[in-house]
């Protein structure tokens, strides 16, 4: 969304003032999940869905990081972010997500898809490591 810092402070008054940026909104990590078994998706024929169990995992403390809040990301592996708060999109707007910049850098992949209008509750997207070595992120780390 492209309104402008003080458009988004009005808009959602209860992010960190850091998450406000000129061209949008910083999302941070609230939860890390992990994805877990078979999912299904028959919708264009009889509307059947069935998602994959997401697995929700804690953050622990790792040698790399002296935050006892930071998950590892592992090789080539699929991963659940949820934002760390709840978001209501307005009957006007629709928002477009993108990865940082600094997690691009690194191999890390944030696949993210269209916010509809009137949307409320929280986000989620699918981070990838694409690099060989492990990744570190810490809660509240903004990632989208």
């Amino acid at each position: 969304m492209i309104n402008g810092i003080e458009y988004l402070k009005r808009k959602y008054p209860n992010f960190d003032e850091y998450c406000y940026q000129p061209n949008g909104l910083d999302l941070q990590v609230g939860k890390v999940y992990e994805i877990n078994g078979k999912g299904l998706i028959c919708g264009l024929i009889n509307g059947k869905k069935k998602n994959a169990e997401h697995i929700e995992i804690p953050p622990q403390k790792y040698p790399e990081t002296e935050n006892t809040n930071a998950w590892e990301l592992k090789p080539h592996k699929p991963y659940i972010f949820e934002v760390d708060r709840s978001i209501q999109i307005g009957e006007n707007n629709a928002q477009l997500y993108f990865p940082r910049s600094t997690l691009l850098r690194n191999g890390i992949d944030v696949r993210t898809a269209v916010g509809d209008v009137g949307y409320k509750g929280h986000l989620s997207f699918m981070v990838i490591n694409n690099n060989d070595f492990p990744y570190y992120i810490t809660k509240g780390e903004r990632f989208a």
